[in-house]
């Protein structure tokens, strides 16, 4: 049947992708492949289509330099450089850091910089609202608004107090 897809083991794909059989469970965590009906392995043209569909192309030229360095292995396996390119840029930069300690290279096309950028800047900023509203929940921030209220009243009772003293004290120190 056509609608029917072959179904593959983790090993089997990632041999077609071109990478570890353990970046097949982190795709899956990430919904990027397709798994087969009965739990137990992928469906090879539908998980390839929606991981092809998925790749971030700012990664395209850190996966065509690892893919390079792999070079001769990979070619010797039969497998396309095409599907392979996004595997090891996406694989290393799923981590956070890149393997060579030359960092990445530039995107390739003149938004995926700007962007990478903003989604960056967005995360901090999502970050430093939870590390605020966590501080809030614990007690230990307050508003700015509400402490200013608080601090002049205060004063002002202490400014009362004081000018009250004088009346209290005038009579006492008469008498002695």
């Amino acid at each position: 049947m056509a609608s029917e897809d072959v179904q593959v083991s983790g090993k089997d794909l990632a041999l077609l992708i071109g990478c570890r059989p353990s970046y097949i469970v982190e795709l899956k965590k990430k919904g990027r492949l397709v798994c087969a009906e009965d739990g137990k392995g992928y469906l090879r043209d539908a998980s390839l289509a929606l991981y092809g569909q998925t790749q971030d192309p700012s990664y395209s030229a850190v996966a065509a330099r690892h893919a390079q360095a792999r070079g001769a292995s990979l070619a010797g396996a039969g497998v396309g450089d095409t599907t392979d390119a996004g595997a090891d840029g996406d694989e290393v930069d799923a981590d956070g850091d890149a393997e060579s300690g030359e960092g990445a290279t530039a995107p390739a096309t003149p938004d995926a910089k700007r962007k990478a950028k903003a989604l960056a800047d967005k995360a901090e900023i999502d970050a430093k609202a939870a590390a605020r509203d966590y501080e809030v929940s614990m007690g230990k921030l307050l508003d700015a608004g509400q402490v200013e209220h608080e601090l002049a009243e205060a004063a002002t009772a202490i400014r009362v107090e004081l000018e009250r003293m004088a009346d209290t004290l005038a009579p006492q120190l008469a008498a002695t």
